[in-house]
């Protein structure tokens, strides 16, 4: 998924060469990754049905997803982790290479995300005899969503670190209120013998959203880099040669290559075009992960509350 912008979604626009073999022409690389993957999947879930059925042990009991709060709940872990992790993945290099901080310096603004992740899921068991967990978990997606927004908001070439901690600060009691207690959604209905199994499932789940997060929010994020870089050298005047290379300067190095074009003063403009392009990308990123999140959200309400309840 992330080389599908490189390679071609469909068919090959660039060449894939790997040990002496060159991948030229036809559907793309990207394209037969994709539909291997979906065949693959339903031989191993066809495999899983069939010793399921015939009390063998299977690796996943795919009978579990009968169980409507489970099938749901991974539904919703699955959205949540796409929507937190993808955001993750990019915010260092617009903080390092667009607001020049260090590595460090990256690290240290990343903190009161975790400090609101910390507080939060201390918070939340103590909370549990008033507020339930499908409760929380739609507290916490909601504060995620609005810490995203904000952060879309507040998205620069020159934001401040106090805007940026502020907006992490809200997202990180989002994420404590919703991961902690979105486990015991999914396995709210399980039989006890299969909660092992149905744990494992769902921190599966949580694993493929993250990944799948990571690969779009970074296709999505470099792709509107190099729109938005373009853009600014065309309507500056330069021709279109030497824009495309320096678009693929940019995007091909993550941004770093945006240091040296500001040392330069005669190459300092493309620097700043570069570190409002990586700008946009972030405020793009944003709001799209505050969408899915909100997505969760609303999935939510075709979960069932705790029997308990």
């Amino acid at each position: 998924m992330i080389e599908g912008r490189h390679y071609g979604w469909l068919v090959v626009t660039e060449p894939l060469s790997l040990r002496g073999f060159a991948w030229r022409s036809g559907p793309s690389p990207v394209l037969v990754a994709f539909v291997g993957a979906a065949l693959v999947l339903g031989l191993f879930w066809r495999r899983q049905a069939l010793l399921g059925r015939t009390d063998g042990e299977p690796l996943v009991d795919v009978r579990l997803f009968s169980i409507d709060s489970f099938r749901r709940g991974n539904v919703v872990t699955l959205i949540v982790g796409v929507g937190e992790f993808g955001i993750i993945a990019v915010l260092p290099l617009w903080m390092q290479f667009a607001l020049d901080y260090t590595a460090f310096q990256a690290g240290l603004a990343l903190m009161p995300l975790a400090i609101g992740s910390f507080v939060a899921s201390g918070a939340s068991f103590s909370l549990t005899a008033s507020v339930s967990a499908l409760g929380q978990v739609r507290i916490g997606l909601l504060l995620e969503a609005a810490g995203l927004a904000l952060l879309g908001l507040f998205a620069a070439a020159d934001s401040s670190w106090w805007s940026i901690a502020l907006a992490l600060f809200v997202y990180g009691i989002g994420v404590g209120f919703a991961t902690a207690q979105v486990t015991n959604i999914v396995l709210a209905d399980v039989p006890g013998e299969s909660a092992g199994q149905g744990s494992g499932m769902q921190s599966a789940a949580r694993e493929l959203g993250s990944a799948l997060g990571i690969a779009v929010l970074t296709t999505i994020y470099f792709s509107t880099v190099g729109t938005g870089l373009r853009d600014r050298l065309t309507d500056a005047g330069l021709p279109e040669p030497e824009v495309r290379q320096l678009e693929s300067t940019v995007t091909g190095s993550a941004g770093s290559a945006i240091t040296a074009f500001a040392e330069n003063p005669d190459t300092l403009p493309i620097a700043e075009a570069a570190r409002a392009a990586m700008a946009a990308g972030i405020e793009v990123a944003s709001y799209l992960c505050a969408g899915l999140l909100v997505l969760a959200l609303a999935t939510t309400a075709f979960v069932k509350p705790e029997r308990h309840e």
